[in-house]
């Protein structure tokens, strides 16, 4: 069995545990986030939608839902249902991929910089790499100005990612 397989597998025993007459928000969150982190990263709007979901506890929220399916599992529902459809399609497309280019796949060396930079910093970089001609000089200056820490925990993600792993042991 393929590991995105197995992770669907395991999405869809969260989704089903929903249902269950002891369902228990705060650990259902836990465990489906972990799931969903190992997927698409810790920094994902999948695991920012997991995060958000939440009882409402005002008076006016408990008493507008009295009678009613719970909010809080139909929510549950609908986003992993969704997060399920896009590993699917996920899984999908990296299996329509030739063995040549998974080999050679860079996400491990992308993925950090989407975990540690801001969306205008990430938009920049990547205008500035696809660039037609990039110099030496335009990457040192970006480099440069992102903080010291945020270098690092870039360095330290590619380096510890599975694929570098992989790759160097080859």
């Amino acid at each position: 069995m393929s590991t995105a397989a197995t992770y669907l597998e395991l999405l869809q025993q969260q989704l089903q545990k929903i249902d269950t007459r002891d369902f228990d928000l705060v650990s259902w969150k836990k465990a489906t986030i972990l799931l969903v982190t190992s997927c698409f990263g810790s920094n994902s709007p999948q695991v920012a939608a997991l995060e958000k979901i939440d009882y409402a506890y005002s008076s006016w929220a408990l008493r507008d839902e009295s009678g009613t399916s719970d909010p809080v599992k139909t929510d549950c529902k609908t986003t992993l249902s969704t997060i399920i459809d896009e590993l699917k399609i996920k899984s999908e497309n990296s299996t329509d991929e030739k063995p040549a280019s998974k080999a050679n796949n860079l996400n491990f060396m992308w993925l950090p910089f989407e975990d540690e930079l801001t969306g205008a910093s990430l938009k920049k970089l990547k205008a500035l790499l696809t660039k037609a001609n990039v110099t030496d000089e335009e990457v040192q200056m970006f480099l440069k100005d992102l903080p010291s820490q945020t270098l690092v925990d870039i360095i330290k993600h590619m380096l510890l990612s599975k694929e570098f792993k992989q790759w160097i042991t080859q």
